[in-house]
């Protein structure tokens, strides 16, 4: 049977350090699935979702372990796959950009979890102006929605936030969760 494990590993920043970890995922009988790694600060950040036969879990997850030799902070959780709903849930992306403000991704965090959003996959940045150079807030965000919440209401609800932060969002339907749907 082949199992799912949850790996995240992070270091301070140098060449080979995906090298390293894909090497003792491969050499272990493991398959990467799925990851999202970055450069966050000074640190290389890693989560990576890893399938492996029983008989060679227990060596991966210690092999992981003794990645702490390499100056890598890892952990690991076995896990299950989730299927995702089409019939009870519609997908939409949310992109978000404003002037840089404490509190933007809690505002609408909170919001989508008090609407019982469930947000799939969020990543945030950075970035400068084109003209003014200012440091300007991005967010991108992809969501499943109950059949319950009309995307007139969630639209509304948005624009409302939007306007509280002084903030641009935009909503959209998913072509990427929609797509995972059809390949499931």
């Amino acid at each position: 049977m082949r199992n799912q494990l949850l790996v995240t590993a992070f270091g301070e920043d140098r060449p080979g350090i995906v090298a390293r970890l894909s090497e003792v995922f491969a050499s272990h009988g493991g398959n990467l699935e799925a990851s999202r790694m970055s450069l966050l600060g000074g640190e290389f950040a890693a989560i990576s979702l890893v399938t492996v036969a029983d008989e060679k879990l227990a060596a991966l997850e210690k092999a992981l372990a003794d990645l702490a030799k390499d100056g890598l902070t890892v952990a690991c959780k076995r896990t299950r796959s989730l299927p995702l709903d089409g019939k009870t849930h519609k997908f939409y992306d949310i992109h978000l950009t404003g002037a840089d403000q404490e509190g933007i991704v809690h505002r609408v965090s909170s919001y989508l979890s008090g609407a019982k959003v469930n947000i799939h996959n969020v990543q945030t940045d950075i970035i400068n102006a084109p003209v003014t150079g200012l440091p300007l807030f991005t967010m991108h965000a992809e969501i499943a929605v109950p059949e319950s919440l009309s995307y007139e209401k969630l639209s509304q609800d948005l624009s409302h936030i939007a306007d509280e932060l002084n903030v641009e969002i935009d909503l959209v339907s998913s072509t990427t969760l929609h797509a995972e749907l059809v390949e499931a």
